[in-house]
């Protein structure tokens, strides 16, 4: 996975009215937590960000942010994904961004979509395909972290397919329950219904032909 490339300036302004101001500039309020420092106060550019987000990956986009001091000087570079995002209720445009310093080899938890592909045994039969969840939790290297996650169920049976049953990428591990499930594939429930009521009405008049000829048989018996 390659990096997006994006530029983040330090800032010392903190508060309601320090965000209007750097708003006002094309800027967005910004920490990245990292490792081995504390949180580091920094602006980024939210239309460069609705960028690096727009692609494949979302939020899973590897960024490099290269960080500029107050006076336009080089700070150094950070490699970042996002942890937390907030936006503008109406327009959707990042008001605020919360970074996550990570660093290649070594792994994190993310979650990746689960696309589903494929005509299952069940489905052929009549069942319903119901996704359970719509991604899973993985753990691998930040450059490993995979788009998505594909599951073909043209070999499933009826019931439901589990985290643990789920083909991973290489270089990628479960990081949820086994157990999780994550598709459904079951009869749906009219057709489970009718069914039911199917089956006494149909043992009904095999029932009835059964006790005919033995009332016949008593009433032989009877003139004899």
């Amino acid at each position: 996975m390659s990096a997006f490339a994006m530029e983040g300036h330090l800032r010392s302004g903190h508060g309601k009215g320090a965000s209007r101001r750097l708003r006002a500039t094309e800027q967005i309020p910004a920490i990245v937590y990292g490792q081995g420092h504390g949180a580091l106060s920094v602006s980024v550019s939210p239309k460069a960000l609705t960028k690096a987000l727009t692609g494949a990956l979302r939020r899973n986009q590897l960024i490099e942010l290269s960080l500029k001091s107050a006076d336009g000087k080089d700070a150094g570079k950070k490699l970042v994904l996002v942890k937390d995002l907030q936006a503008h209720p109406v327009r959707r445009t990042p008001t605020h961004v919360d970074f996550l310093e990570v660093k290649i080899g070594q792994p994190i938890v993310a979650r990746v979509p689960v696309e589903v592909t494929g005509k299952s045994k069940a489905a052929v039969a009549g069942a319903r395909t119901q996704l359970c969840s719509r991604d899973i939790a993985i753990s691998a290297s930040p450059d490993a972290i995979p788009a998505k996650i594909v599951l073909d169920t043209t070999e499933c049976d009826f019931g439901v397919v589990r985290a643990k049953a789920v083909p991973l990428p290489a270089g990628v591990s479960l990081a949820c329950d086994p157990e999780f499930p994550v598709v459904s594939l079951r009869m749906p429930r009219g057709e489970k219904d009718e069914a039911a009521e199917a089956a006494p009405a149909a043992a009904a008049p095999a029932a009835g032909a059964a006790a005919a000829p033995a009332a016949a048989a008593k009433k032989d018996d009877k003139k004899k």
